[in-house]
């Protein structure tokens, strides 16, 4: 059975509204909604666990892959679940492609579409890689482990690859401390950005602060490992199925990655 188990769900708005929360908070009340529905006690352990949640999800798209803040009736969005306990995504999907309407925004909306994408540690390696860029789709922000949990909405390179390290090694296997140490070094370096902070109600009186837009990232010659630089590159595809950062089950921390060449332009330009 796959690691990792991606479910997208493509529905049709019954109505207009705009979101009073963040759209990824509504996604995330789905998750415990339809596993509620699928197994009730399992469901309130979950939302009571004090351990890391084994989903992400992202925050309700429109067509071309963009974050919304409202629906508009009669137009098609979608949002992603990814479970890192297999079960649990087969468990959704076949419950999913049973019914042919979702709850969601307290009311029944048509379901158009359910994919499903299964993906293992073996499809995550990648070859070494030197140079990229990661789109934050959605708001994200680190923290860092003081008493007080100071937020931190930038792009860090030592606080982002820590948190994917981190999930990585709940999930599928450990990440060498090694390769943590070499974060702090200073192994990755940011090239390059454009970004900008939003505020985003999560939940009554609980608002998160995070960065989006695009940052260029790059492994200094003087600290390059290619065992490292190999890690880094199955992170970053780990990283589009977690999210990264904090309030990830609740849509934040979405990214994409892309490779640049040497001149700093994207592969794919």
């Amino acid at each position: 059975m796959s690691d990792i188990v991606k479910v997208t769900i493509e529905f049709e708005a019954l109505e207009s509204k705009m979101f009073r929360m963040y759209s990824g908070a509504f996604v995330r009340g789905f998750v415990y909604w339809a596993l509620s529905r699928m197994d009730r006690t399992f469901a309130e352990k979950l939302h009571s666990s004090k351990t890391l949640s084994p989903f992400s999800v992202t925050p309700v798209m429109s067509g071309d892959g963009n974050p919304v803040n409202k629906l508009e009736g009669g137009k098609e969005y979608s949002f992603s679940i990814t479970f890192f306990v297999p079960e649990i995504g087969e468990a959704l999907k076949n419950y999913l492609t049973s019914v042919d309407e979702i709850y969601f925004t307290a009311v029944q909306n048509p379901l158009k579409k359910v994919k499903v994408k299964y993906c293992d540690e073996e499809l995550l390696m990648d070859k070494p890689i030197n140079k990229f860029r990661v789109d934050f789709v959605s708001p994200c922000y680190f923290r860092t482990p003081s008493n007080n949990y100071r937020f931190i909405p930038l792009p860090l390179p030592n606080l982002m690859f820590r948190s994917l390290a981190r999930l990585y090694s709940a999930f599928l296997s450990e990440i060498p401390q090694e390769y943590r140490n070499w974060l702090d070094r200073g192994g990755i370096a940011v090239s390059g950005l454009k970004i900008e902070t939003q505020k985003v109600l999560l939940k009554k009186g609980k608002w998160a602060v995070g960065f989006c837009g695009y940052v260029n990232f790059s492994l200094p010659e003087d600290t390059y490992n290619d065992e490292w630089a190999e890690i880094t590159s199955k992170l970053l595809n780990f990283g589009e199925y977690s999210n990264v950062g904090g309030s990830r089950t609740s849509g934040m921390g979405v990214i994409r990655r892309c490779e640049l060449k040497k001149n700093g332009k994207d592969l794919d330009d």
